[in-house]
């Protein structure tokens, strides 16, 4: 793994090269499409980089939340003095300082939707947009965590073993590489989606199938990731929960909205 490169003598996370590649590869892709419905450039860029601030806070959210246990025993810890667990500023960094993408997804969404009212563009427009796009920002993001050692995989035969890896508990062990399986499945999604954008199929409905496939993809890639910390219930992972009820939630949407085409 290669969780960091040096760039003319610094030390760069190759984590943030390979998501700030995806961002900027997500804007012009966003941008070109939205020409179809004459969205200026500013409110493509304005839209993605609160969608990006809502990303960021929901991301970090979602980790800390499944870290409550985690939290208030350290919390409990700290009050009653039992162990030295540093300050409460402390504490918050470590079960808050992760990142859960489901939770800058849905935070993401919301906030861009909260952008479009304010904005007064029309939501499914720029949400076709941006549905095309996030899987393509996702695929670099995930060649990112490859790198970096982080969302590693079981342990496999058929892998690579890290010795680096910014998680310790990703080295020295032959781990296969569901990182790179995410990246390709989030690039057949991209792809897919933008042949049914360019053919205007299913115009207006594209985010609700991308988080349909990416949910069923997401659901069955999580058993082959072994990073338990982020939470289980059930024997199912939190991102396969959320994968589950994304899912549903669109699919009842899009009988709702196919409902309604027929009436018209």
């Amino acid at each position: 793994m290669f969780p960091i490169v040096e760039i003319l003598g610094l030390n760069v996370s190759t984590y943030g090269i390979c998501a700030s590649a995806g961002l900027v590869l997500m804007g012009i892709v966003t941008f070109l499409l939205g020409k179809r419905f004459g969205i200026r450039f500013e409110d493509i860029l304005f839209g993605e980089l609160v969608s990006l601030l809502g990303a960021f806070i929901g991301a970090h959210i979602l980790y800390g939340i499944t870290n409550i246990p985690k939290l208030l025993k350290a919390l409990e810890n700290l009050f009653s003095n039992t162990y030295n667990t540093g300050s409460i500023f402390d504490i918050i960094k470590i079960y808050f300082g992760g990142m859960v993408f489901y939770g800058g997804l849905i935070a993401g969404l919301v906030f861009g939707l909260i952008y479009c009212k304010i904005r007064k563009i029309n939501i499914e427009n720029f949400s076709d947009c941006f549905a095309v796009s996030i899987p393509l920002f996702h695929c670099f993001g995930r060649l990112g965590c490859f790198f970096s050692g982080c969302c590693y995989g079981i342990e496999s035969e058929f892998g690579f073993t890290a010795t680096n890896a910014i998680i310790n508990s990703c080295n020295n062990v032959n781990r296969f590489p569901v990182q790179l399986l995410e990246s390709a499945v989030n690039l057949v999604i991209f792809v897919a989606l933008l042949i049914l954008f360019q053919k205007r199929i299913l115009n207006g409905r594209l985010i609700y199938i991308y988080l349909i496939t990416y949910g069923i993809s997401r659901f069955f890639i999580e058993f082959l990731r072994d990073d338990r910390y982020r939470g289980i219930f059930l024997t199912l992972s939190t991102s396969q929960w959320i994968s589950a009820v994304l899912i549903t939630v669109s699919i009842i949407i899009l009988i709702k909205k196919n409902k309604k085409l027929k009436k018209c």
